[in-house]
C-alpha cells in the first residue's frame, strides 16, 4: 500500500474525482493539502474528498493580504512536514512560485518521492520569475507528469535538462464516462424550445476564453442559433462578464449564461443539447470540455493557434479556424452538418481512450504511482 499526499484544490472536482477513482482501483491512502478551501465546487465533491482522503489541511485565509501569505505559508509548511513524513509520494498539483519553498521541505524533511503536475496553464502562461520557479520544484522532482502531449513536447523544450523525468498520463474526466451511458436526444427539448442549433462558447469565464470576440465575429448571423456561455468559474474580471451580457442583449440573441455551480447532472444536460462548440481560447493544453463535446459527435471549431496533438496525431476531426474566417466557417458547417456526421462519430473510441476517467486511471495512472 502506497500513501499519496496531493497539494493542491482538494474540494475541486478534478481532484476529488482523481484520488477517489484511485482508491477504488487500489489500496491507496491519501493526504490532501487543500491550498483554497473557499473554492466553487458542489458538496458532492466536498463529501467525496472527506471520504477519500484520510486528513485535509485547509490552508487558513485571512482579509488581510500580508497576514494572509504569512499564515498560509506557515501552515502549508507544517502540514507539508507532517504529510511527507508519512507518505511515500507527494504530488503537487499546479506548478506555481508558492510551491517551490514546499517543495523544498519535503526534500529535506522526509523520505518521499515529489510528483509535479502541471495542468498547461501554470506552464503556458508563467512569468519569468514563475518560470523560474518551476525550473526549480522540477530540479527537486522525481517525476514531472502531465496529460497532454503539446504540453509535455513544450516542457521537454524549455526545460531540457529534466526531460529524462518527465511523462505523460492523460487525467480523465468522469463526466466522459457518464455521457457515454447519457442519452441525447430529449435534453435539447428540455433545456430550449425552437429547432435553432445549440451554439457553446468557451468552458468558463475567464478573459481568456475571448468570448466578446467570438460574439464580434458572429454577429452577423447570431440571431439564427441559441448561444450558451460557461461562467461557472474563472470569472476574474466582473467587467468582462457583464460586458459579454451587454453585448448579447444588445444584438438581441438568444441566450444563457451559466454563472452558478452546476451539479453533475445539469452540466451533462447542457452538453447533451449542445449541437456546435467553439473554443477560440488564448492557449489550452486539451481541456476535458473539449473531449466532451467530441465524445458525444458535436462539431468542434477550434482557434487554428491551438494545437493538439493528441488529436491531430490519432485523427480526430474538428474545424480550425482564426477569428477572421469563423463566421465562414460556420456557415460551411450548418450547409454540411449531415455529411459531417458519420466523420464526428469516429471521435468517439479515441476520446475514451484519452479522457475517460476509469480507463486512464487504470491503464495509465495506478501503473505510474506502482513505478514511483
Amino acid at each position: 500500500m502506497k500513501t499519496i499526499t496531493i497539494f493542491g484544490l482538494i474540494n475541486s472536482q478534478h481532484i476529488s474525482n482523481f484520488a477517489f477513482t484511485i482508491k477504488k482501483y487500489s489500496d491507496y491512502k491519501f493526504y490532501g493539502i487543500n491550498k483554497t478551501p473557499v473554492f466553487v465546487s458542489g458538496e458532492e465533491y466536498q463529501e467525496q474528498a472527506k471520504e477519500t482522503f484520510d486528513q485535509i489541511y485547509n490552508l487558513p485565509l485571512s482579509q488581510i493580504k500580508i497576514i494572509d501569505v504569512i499564515r498560509r505559508s506557515l501552515f502549508a509548511v507544517i502540514s507539508i512536514i507532517k504529510c511527507a513524513k508519512r507518505s511515500d509520494i507527494v504530488q503537487f498539483h499546479y506548478i506555481s512560485p508558492f510551491v517551490l519553498p514546499l517543495a523544498i521541505v519535503v526534500k529535506l524533511c522526509s523520505k518521499a518521492k515529489i510528483s509535479s503536475f502541471i495542468y498547461g496553464s501554470d506552464f503556458l502562461r508563467a512569468s519569468m520569475i514563475g518560470s523560474w520557479c518551476i525550473a526549480k520544484v522540477f530540479s527537486l522532482s522525481n517525476s514531472i507528469v502531465c496529460d497532454s502531449s503539446n504540453v509535455l513536447e513544450g516542457l521537454k523544450r524549455r526545460y531540457p535538462k529534466y526531460q529524462s523525468r518527465m511523462c505523460c498520463c492523460y487525467f480523465g474526466s468522469p463526466i466522459i464516462d457518464r455521457l457515454l451511458v447519457a442519452k441525447k436526444n430529449s435534453k435539447k427539448q428540455l433545456l430550449f424550445a425552437g429547432p435553432k442549433k445549440i451554439i457553446m462558447c468557451g468552458y468558463n469565464g475567464g478573459k481568456e476564453q475571448q468570448h466578446i470576440r467570438i460574439i464580434n465575429s458572429l454577429r452577423n448571423v447570431a440571431k439564427d442559433f441559441i448561444w450558451v456561455f460557461p461562467m461557472t468559474y474563472g470569472v476574474t474580471n466582473q467587467d468582462n462578464k457583464q460586458k459579454v451580457i451587454d453585448l448579447l442583449k444588445n444584438l438581441n440573441v438568444e441566450y444563457v449564461l451559466l454563472d452558478r455551480f452546476l451539479t453533475e447532472e445539469e452540466w451533462i444536460n447542457y452538453i447533451l443539447a449542445t449541437d456546435i462548440f467553439i473554443h477560440m481560447q488564448v492557449s489550452d493544453a486539451f481541456s476535458s470540455s473539449i473531449a466532451e463535446h467530441l465524445l458525444l459527435g458535436h462539431i468542434l471549431i477550434n482557434g487554428s493557434w491551438l494545437k493538439y496533438k493528441d488529436l491531430d496525431d490519432n485523427g480526430v476531426f474538428y474545424i480550425k479556424s482564426d477569428f477572421e474566417s469563423l463566421e465562414k466557417n460556420l456557415a460551411f458547417c450548418m450547409d454540411n452538418y449531415a455529411e459531417l456526421e458519420p466523420k464526428l462519430k469516429s471521435n468517439k473510441e479515441i476520446i475514451v481512450k484519452m479522457k475517460s476517467l476509469d480507463y486512464c486511471i487504470k491503464n495509465y495512472w495506478i501503473p505510474y504511482f506502482n513505478d514511483l
